[in-house]
């Protein structure tokens, strides 16, 4: 190779780095989007971010809430900065994106979408499609290998993380008090939900026509922050350990989540229900939690970011 060819070829590599670094390296200059309700992109398979406003809210649900359960408690806390949130949940396309860099695990993801727990071949499994669909299946460490991914793809130092469980409750209300964003009851026009039960199960219904799989990401109307599918579709990892009574002892300022878990299996918490959830599983303020390690076809996540 010429030096004037070795010089030509430098200077491409220069100028596509830095075009491809150029959202981080102004967001970190603090030029980056900070309105609330502003979105970006850090990489091509990135997803999307939306600013989160500072602000307080009522976590939990009211003792008149229908459903309602004793791990619920109310309680104001206050966010003292602005955060960023996925706008969707992490879809196939990105999750791909992640395996193809040699960071995610996806001979074991599916490995575990056709395998029943006792190791036998899982009959019902069915391949959805994948594209812009919810990646289902990751474990929390999972979860926590795309992040991973995801700071060292766009040179953050620990920026990407799961949300905090008061940062989604605090993302998926957009600033409502009701059972869910759009009012008292389970509307099938707003998210991907299973049946009333008994029970669990899909059910399609208004502008909700998948029963028991996945919708596209997106397919339903944002919340007022301008979030899709923070209810139904699937479960969504957070960061926390879960503890049943944190909420009633927690700092009421930017509360960092438990250092213990209540359960005796340590577990972690998962919000915002499923396609495959009966309508008290997908309110605002229920809780769930599961082992770190398990792999399900209901489970996925989205991502944070410090700003």
């Amino acid at each position: 190779m010429t030096i004037a060819r070795i010089a030509l070829t430098m200077a491409v590599l220069l100028v596509a780095a830095t075009s491809g670094d150029a959202q981080s390296i102004a967001r970190k200059a603090n030029k980056a989007p900070s309105k609330p309700g502003a979105t970006f992109k850090e990489c091509r398979n990135c997803p999307e971010m939306v600013v989160i406003p500072p602000g307080s809210f009522m976590i939990g649900s009211p003792p008149d809430e229908p459903e309602r359960r004793d791990n619920e408690p109310q309680k104001r806390i206050t966010f003292a900065r602005a955060y960023a949130i996925g706008k969707t949940e992490v879809t196939w396309d990105q999750w791909e994106a992640c395996v193809r860099d040699r960071w995610c695990d996806g001979l074991g993801i599916e490995q575990a979408l056709k395998t029943n727990e006792d190791g036998t071949p899982n009959k019902a499994f069915v391949d959805w499609g994948r594209g812009t669909r919810p990646v289902v299946g990751p474990s929390w460490f999972d979860a926590q290998t795309f992040v991973g991914w995801l700071n060292w793809k766009t040179g953050e130092d620990d920026a990407y993380r799961l949300p905090s469980e008061a940062e989604w409750e605090y993302a998926a209300r957009g600033g409502t008090t009701t059972a869910y964003p759009w009012g008292a009851k389970l509307d099938h026009n707003y998210g991907n939900f299973g049946g009333p039960g008994p029970g669990l199960g899909g059910k399609a219904d208004g502008r909700d026509r998948w029963v028991d799989q996945t919708a596209p990401v997106a397919s339903f109307p944002a919340n007022a922050f301008g979030l899709h599918d923070m209810h139904g579709n699937v479960l969504e990892w957070c960061e926390d350990l879960y503890d049943a009574d944190y909420y009633r002892k927690s700092p009421e300022k930017d509360p960092p989540g438990p250092q213990q878990s209540s359960e005796v299996t340590p577990a972690r918490v998962l919000r915002g229900g499923s396609w495959y959830s009966p309508p008290e599983y997908c309110r605002s303020a229920y809780r769930r939690a599961n082992p770190p390690d398990v792999r399900l076809n209901i489970i996925g996540f989205r991502v944070a970011l410090d700003l």
